[in-house]
């Protein structure tokens, strides 16, 4: 009762002149059924041998002419019947209220609730005006049928409406739906080309910076230090790819070799350290003790360190040494990611930029900031975060 109470009101509530247009296919037969019911009432009172009633002939040729305005108002076409029943009313018209009657289905599946009622009412009272006139001579038995003849009417029209309304819901929910896995499917993609990002612009970079080193040394600690670099290096893309592979296919169970350790931020300098001093790049880090992130503010700065490392290594060969800083102030987290490199110094490796503008869009997600650009001294990578969204 509660949910028929809310949606009587929510109907009640609909603005009186808001309406359902009629298809074009509607249309033309609406019209072509008018026409064909003016041409035939006027033959039928030019032929009938009965003294014509002016006021019949007006009423029924006004209602016909309405229903022809559904075509392009179906309010204003409800008015004038409306205008009509209550004319027909006082003027004792009685030989149309089949006429009146039959609209009220497409009164009903076209035209807001408020003018549909207001429509009914005034026919209703058009019908107990005719049999309640004594002079009239309208029996109760044909207004009971002309009355289930309307009820009828009005019925199958607010059942076509609902199912309207329904198959248009369901389209909508489609829509919504189909938008939702679009959207599911968009981020899906951006997490692999995420990992993939991370896998071709980390490891295999190191690899490529190794295998040049072997071919400007014969130094044979410096090349079983490279090529130890590019083995590591090399096994660990396998695994991530692995590990991405199992992504696409939607693997819920992945064998323990491809299930990533989760990262954190001492592990993730750790490990930077470790790859950077192999290409003899000095790593001091100020990071706080026992620090605790949310999981998403830790990813985001993961990346962030994963990120500069790797574009050290491919953008700043000259840089000797790295600085990174982490800062908790105030519930937001602040990194620093500095070297000091000089100049037009790079390692000649293809750079699209995707891992910079992946970062700014992640960072812009969360609330907070990114930046990365050429300072007086070297790259400068700051990035913020606020710790609770």
């Amino acid at each position: 009762m509660t949910l028929l109470g809310a949606r009587l009101r929510s109907a009640l509530r609909t603005p009186w002149w808001e309406y359902q247009p009629l298809s074009p296919w509607a249309r033309r037969i609406l019209i072509t059924v008018a026409g064909v019911t003016i041409v035939l009432d006027s033959l039928f009172r030019a032929t009938s041998g009965r003294p014509d009633n002016i006021a019949s002939a007006v009423v029924t040729t006004s209602i016909t002419l309405a229903v022809a305005l559904y075509a392009w108002r179906p309010p204003v076409g409800t008015l004038v019947m409306i205008v009509v029943a209550v004319v027909a009313a006082v003027t004792g018209v009685t030989d149309t209220l089949l006429a009146g009657a039959v609209p009220l289905g497409l009164v009903a599946f076209s035209c807001s609730v408020p003018l549909t009622v207001t429509y009914a009412v005034a026919w209703t009272g058009w019908l107990l005006a005719s049999i309640l006139r004594p002079e009239s001579g309208f029996q109760p038995l044909g207004g009971i049928i002309i009355a289930i003849v309307g009820l009828l009417s009005l019925l199958i029209g607010l059942a076509i409406r609902q199912q309207q309304e329904r198959a248009r819901n369901l389209t909508l929910q489609l829509e919504a739906t189909e938008r939702e896995i679009a959207e599911q499917l968009r981020h899906e993609r951006d997490l692999i080309a995420d990992e993939l990002h991370d896998i071709v612009a980390h490891e295999i970079t190191i690899v490529a910076l190794h295998a040049a080193v072997l071919d400007r040394t014969d130094d044979m600690k410096t090349r079983a230090q490279s090529q130890t670099a590019i083995r590591e290096a090399a096994v660990q893309a396998l695994t991530d790819i692995r590990r991405v592979l199992g992504m696409v296919r939607g693997e819920e169970n992945l064998s323990p070799e491809r299930v990533p350790s989760a990262d954190s931020i001492e592990g993730t300098v750790a490990a930077v350290t470790k790859e950077l001093a192999q290409a003899g790049i000095a790593v001091t880090a100020q990071i706080p003790d026992d620090v605790r992130l949310p999981s998403a503010s830790l990813v985001a700065l993961v990346r962030v360190i994963r990120e500069s490392s790797t574009n050290v290594l491919k953008h700043a060969t000259g840089a000797r040494n790295v600085h990174i800083t982490l800062r908790i102030e105030r519930g937001w987290a602040h990194l620093d990611f500095t070297d000091d490199s000089p100049p037009s110094r790079t390692a000649g490796l293809p750079a699209s930029g995707y891992g910079i503008m992946r970062l700014r869009e992640r960072f812009r997600l969360f609330g907070g900031s990114f930046s990365s650009e050429r300072g007086a001294a070297g790259w400068v990578v700051s990035a913020a975060i606020p710790l609770e969204s």
